[in-house]
């Protein structure tokens, strides 16, 4: 397994790798003593082909092949999976290879969040052995509460969502030129229909030029694999149905407000008597394997924030299409988790937990804002509208975004849409209105 990689796998994917834009930084000389790169994200995202552009850029660098080791944790071959895993395979490799232990080795674990203690292994060889090290693994608590508190401060964390609209494009070899104009009209047109192919198919590589059924069957299992083998599996739920039925509920009520409360009740009206802590701790499970996330109510309050519902946002706009049923007001849903995983990807707060929802005085409500709570300032200000033709639609979009500027003192907020560009001026500022194949392809 260690030598086929190098020998059969990288030469074949080479030529037809789609570079991903997630930056893992400089790429790191081995030392004893040092720093861990731990990509996270969802099973198929693209974490292992991300990997692979790591591992051609540390080769076209001028690093020798033998002192790149790469392994795969997920094979079914290795199951039941050994707490010696991790250190059998690095010996192995060290054994094939024995100038790398001197020279100092890179290496690429994938998956390897099912291996037992494999925080406390990865810990040891960071201290003892002169490595680079990168790992993979789909779930987010590799960082937090499930690893042991010596890995803690010796890794830094990468989130890797499915292809972003740019990403879908250089798939299709349809990506503009970075800082080309696209106000062209015949690009325009090419773009939008794009903008409806990705809003249906999404971004999940091996998804890409499937026919309706067969990309709605593979996502769907994607969404299965991930509640057996990331929830069920991984924090012992013993009832499995119950935790697949919810999946699909949280995964179709993407972009829409819901609450515990009313998760629970639709889970007792389908037959399940979960109770609302259950329904709690699993909506955090699904979060934690990346096949949700949640936004909450703009606030320093708790119990603000509780009283307020949330917002779940499917992994992906393909996704969700692939697990609803399809109505006239899907593709507003799909583009509003398209906007959302658009912002997560691009930090602009630079921390986790600062995109929320806001619900102001007046009961109207701001799709996205960015900014810290505890201060009570906001960044930004985003709402998303599919068209804005209508005359009523128009004026509940403004007046939401002018009662939160008003209450910031922000002078300029934002409004995307499928295809509508113009800035509307009122007292409080400027609100910009841009399509969003347009705003998604921002540098």
């Amino acid at each position: 397994m260690l030598t086929d990689f190098i020998d059969n796998v990288l030469p074949a994917i080479r030529e037809e790798l789609v570079l991903r834009d997630l930056a893992l930084g400089k790429i790191q000389q081995p030392k004893i003593g040092s720093t861990a790169k731990v990509v996270v994200g969802m099973r198929r995202s693209g974490k292992t082909f991300r990997l692979y552009q790591e591992i051609m850029a540390v080769l076209d660098s001028g690093v020798s092949a033998n002192r790149v080791c790469y392994f795969n944790f997920d094979d079914d071959r290795l199951r039941p999976l050994s707490a010696t895993l991790v250190s059998d395979v690095l010996e192995c490799f060290f054994e094939m290879n024995p100038s790398a232990r001197t020279e100092g080795a890179y290496l690429f674990f994938d998956e390897i969040q099912d291996v037992p203690g494999w925080d406390v292994v990865v810990r040891r060889i960071l201290d003892t052995e002169k490595v680079a090290m990168w790992v993979t693994g789909s779930s987010s608590r590799m960082l937090s509460e499930d690893v042991a508190t010596e890995f803690r401060g010796r890794s830094i964390s990468y989130e890797l969502l499915p292809y972003s609209f740019r990403e879908y494009l250089r798939a299709w070899g349809e990506e503009p030129a970075w800082g080309q104009s696209l106000d062209s009209r015949v690009l325009g047109s090419s773009l939008k229909k794009a903008l409806r192919g990705y809003l249906v198919e999404g971004g999940f590589p091996a998804a890409q030029g499937l026919d309706d059924m067969e990309r709605a069957q593979l996502l769907q299992s994607y969404a299965q694999l991930t509640v057996a083998r990331d929830v069920v599996e991984r924090f012992g739920f013993s009832n499995a149905a119950f935790a697949s039925s919810l999946a699909r509920t949280a995964v179709t009520s993407s972009a829409r407000d819901v609450s515990i409360s009313r998760l629970d009740n639709k889970s007792r009206e389908a037959g399940y008597s979960p109770g609302r802590a259950t329904v709690t701790q699993l909506i955090e499970a699904f979060e934690d394997a990346h096949l949700v996330y949640q936004t909450f109510e703009f606030s320093y309050s708790v119990q603000k924030i509780r009283l307020g519902g949330l917002k779940l946002f499917s992994a992906d706009p393909g996704l969700y299409w692939a697990m609803s049923i399809a109505t006239a007001d899907g593709l507003c849903f799909a583009l509003e988790t398209a906007v959302y995983l658009e912002l997560r990807r691009r930090r602009l707060s630079g921390r986790l937990g600062d995109i929320a929802m806001l619900k102001l005085p007046s009961g109207k409500e701001v799709d996205f804002v960015e900014g810290d709570a505890l201060v009570d300032e906001v960044s930004t200000l985003v709402q998303v509208c599919f068209a804005m033709d209508d005359a009523k639609t128009c004026e509940r979009e403004v007046s939401a975004l002018r009662e939160a500027m008003a209450r910031f003192d922000r002078e300029e907020c934002l409004i995307i849409t499928f295809d509508d560009e113009r800035d509307i001026v009122v007292p409080e500022g400027t609100i910009r209105v841009r399509p969003a194949w347009k705003w998604l392809l921002a540098e």
